[in-house]
């Protein structure tokens, strides 16, 4: 496995974990955005790169005051989002 295979698969990881987080909290893409202080678009791109092995990267990356800001709306450590040990 390349280490671009590995980034592949740890983002697509973080984007699903991002999504069941938001689902498991009853949230819209919305509703986390306003929570998270970002656009629905951001929200909607970090979990857009949860889609099969493949699809395109997200057009940018995810910064850490964006992670962070995302791990506080959701009510996690940000190293919840990023532990991908568990699925």
């Amino acid at each position: 496995m390349t280490a671009e295979d590995t980034l592949d698969t740890r983002l697509r990881a973080l984007a699903t974990r991002i999504r069941k987080l938001r689902r498991d909290r009853d949230l819209s893409q919305s509703d986390l955005a306003e929570r998270a202080g970002v656009s629905r678009s951001v929200v909607a791109e970090l979990e857009r790169s949860r889609l099969a092995q493949g699809a395109p990267r997200p057009t940018r990356n995810i910064t850490l005051d964006t992670l962070f800001r995302m791990a506080e709306a959701l009510g996690v450590h940000p190293a919840e989002l990023l532990d991908d040990r568990h699925g």
